[in-house]
């Protein structure tokens, strides 16, 4: 299997005083205005993964993974404004907790590429991973999906 290259991600935590939303949903930047692609309110499925009386908010930022302490402040800051304009002043108010950053975090699927690779790969191989499909747990687990369909048909004959 060749190799798909990989970019990196990065994640900036908040403890927020209350949540920016109030539904168990990713926000999506769908105009591209900052470092952050997408955001969730991680306390809204598990209320357990928040500080004390506290509202945890992730922010993730693919295609970014600082290497030291300034360029993670620094995505923090950016991240911040970013939120600032969609959620307003209280967003100041959010205590950054942490920035994680993976620099092997997704493979490379920049365009173009394809979505659906093939899966069997024949004489009794199959390989799956969010590599055969789009970058995501949903590409993983589709892949895996498809990936286990081959194999029963194949042992099927």
């Amino acid at each position: 299997v060749a190799d798909p290259g990989s970019r990196p991600v990065a994640a900036v935590w908040f403890a927020a005083p209350a949540p920016p939303v109030h539904h168990k949903l990713i926000i999506l930047d769908g105009a591209h205005s900052g470092p952050a692609l997408n955001v969730a309110v991680m306390s809204s499925v598990a209320p357990e993964y928040a500080p004390d009386s506290q509202t945890l908010v992730v922010a993730a930022c693919p295609g970014v993974a600082p290497a030291d302490d300034e360029g993670r402040a620094v995505l923090a800051a950016e991240v911040r404004t970013q939120l600032t304009r969609w959620w307003g002043s209280g967003v100041a108010d959010w205590r950054m907790l942490r920035v994680d950053a993976i620099h092997h975090g997704q493979p490379d699927h920049r365009p173009p590429f394809d979505p659906k690779r093939r899966v069997a790969l024949g004489e009794g191989m199959f390989v799956c991973g969010d590599h055969r499909d789009t970058p995501s747990i949903q590409g993983a687990l589709f892949s895996g999906r498809r990936c286990g369909n081959a194999v029963v048909e194949s042992l099927a004959g």
